[in-house]
């Protein structure tokens, strides 16, 4: 993981949401995304060891979502510019016709967002925990300076963000991936996800952004009555 981007930590209830950075979360992280993508959709082939890792964990951003218990239960990853995008590579297929979806050097590509199967119980929960993981991206891409978002999804969980009033756009069209799961890239720009959502869904806008929003405050604040030459650089955590 690169050491200069600064990192997230913030609770939600029962659950404990960060930036992994230990080793036993790293492992932990590389068995669920095995369980998932080489086991449950087969996106990938499964592994002698049961970990899902490659070249991509030696510079991207592993976040994820611990239940009391301590146990992953969530777990995403950010490539950021100017580093490979798998869409570049492995999902290429996926492209538009001629190859582009708008890179640029503020857009993060989000690769392995899974949920645990056993917390997928019932889709309420599962969606919870979705939008959970989605509110750990937006504070990490606003904390670092990030504006755009791309990934790849299932065009059934597309409908669903698309229902939650994401602002998600699809380039290209849905084609099938591993045993056909019919897939497909979509790109989130933050700006108009605040002024859209904070508009339609002020409420759960207010959830999603509010720490992000409160810190802006108190920063404003707090250098308002600082003399620039004294202020000191808040702190990348919260």
């Amino acid at each position: 993981m690169n050491m200069h981007m600064k990192e997230i930590c913030f609770t939600e209830g029962e659950y404990t949401v960060k930036t992994l950075s230990l080793p036993g979360e790293m492992e932990a992280a590389f068995k669920l995304r095995h369980d998932v993508f080489a086991g449950e959709l087969q996106w990938v082939p499964l592994s002698t060891d049961g970990l899902d890792k490659d070249a991509y964990d030696d510079f991207a951003v592993p976040i994820g979502i611990f239940d009391d218990d301590g146990v992953l239960i969530g777990h995403v990853r950010l490539i950021y510019s100017p580093y490979p995008f798998m869409i570049e590579k492995e999902f290429a297929s996926l492209l538009p016709e001629g190859g582009m979806f708008g890179k640029t050097a503020s857009m993060v590509e989000s690769t392995r967002i899974c949920i645990r199967k056993e917390a997928r119980k019932d889709q309420h929960g599962a969606m919870g925990l979705s939008h959970l993981l989605y509110k750990a991206l937006y504070h990490w891409s606003r904390l670092n300076g990030q504006s755009r978002m791309v990934t790849i999804v299932e065009q059934r969980y597309f409908l669903l963000l698309k229902r939650s009033r994401f602002p998600f756009e699809l380039s290209g069209d849905f084609k099938p991936l591993g045993k056909g799961v019919m897939s497909g890239i979509i790109i989130l720009d933050w700006g108009r996800f605040d002024a859209e959502l904070s508009v339609k869904r002020p409420e759960f806008y207010e959830w999603f952004t509010g720490t992000w929003i409160k810190r802006q405050a108190l920063n404003k604040a707090a250098n308002a009555q600082i003399p620039i030459h004294t202020r000191s650089q808040p702190h990348a955590a919260y």
